[in-house]
């Protein structure tokens, strides 16, 4: 089992934040920047949420979920 923001990173079209740090709430980006710490605190302080932080490559980049037990 994925996270809803796991299956919504890597479904999305994310390209306008190339090289960029974006925050995930369920299935929208709340944030995004040059910081991944600034991303994260913008982001919590606007949803209430633990966002999840995933950097958006400048080029293709081969994405690996591993589910442990």
């Amino acid at each position: 089992m994925t996270s809803k923001e796991f299956e919504f990173y890597i479904k999305t079209d994310l390209s306008k934040y190339t090289g960029k740090y974006v925050a995930i709430v369920d299935d929208k980006v709340v944030g995004s920047g040059e910081n991944a710490k600034t991303v994260w605190e913008e982001a919590k302080r606007k949803t209430g949420k633990i966002p999840t932080i995933a950097k958006i490559p400048k080029e293709e980049a081969l994405i690996l979920a591993i589910k442990w037990k």
